[in-house]
């Protein structure tokens, strides 16, 4: 019986990778500009957000500052009012759950969200 040497096999196997990766070309380059239409669906998500954040991130440090100093021990500084208020409405989330926070109901964040489910559902 004929045996195949290792050197054999390996010009096998990537002759086949070769003639795989022709073939699924047009589904890899389509799978890119889709990703890269997701992306894009993302930032736009995240551009609505901190719009609306923003605004009331510089409430709450208004609030923080200007609090009267019977509510807590001490009078907070700007600087230590912002540090603290920094990341209001940001959470993290993973897979394919939708992004907590504040404000994730805006038309841009449904849209990506529904087109991320939709991808990775198909």
């Amino acid at each position: 019986m004929y045996e195949m040497s290792n050197a054999y096999r390996i010009l096998l196997i990537a002759l086949g990778m070769q003639l795989s990766f022709l073939v699924y070309q047009p589904v890899f380059a389509q799978s890119v500009d889709e990703l890269r239409r997701l992306d894009e669906l993302d930032v736009a998500c995240l551009k609505a957000r901190e719009a609306k954040l923003s605004v009331v991130r510089r409430q709450k440090i208004e609030e923080c500052v200007n609090e009267a100093p019977e509510a807590r021990s001490d009078k907070k500084s700007r600087k230590e009012c912002e540090a603290y208020w920094k990341d209001y409405g940001w959470t993290r989330r993973y897979g394919l759950a939708p992004p907590g926070g504040p404000f994730t109901d805006v038309p841009e964040c449904i849209r990506a969200f529904e087109a991320r489910q939709q991808y990775w559902t198909r």
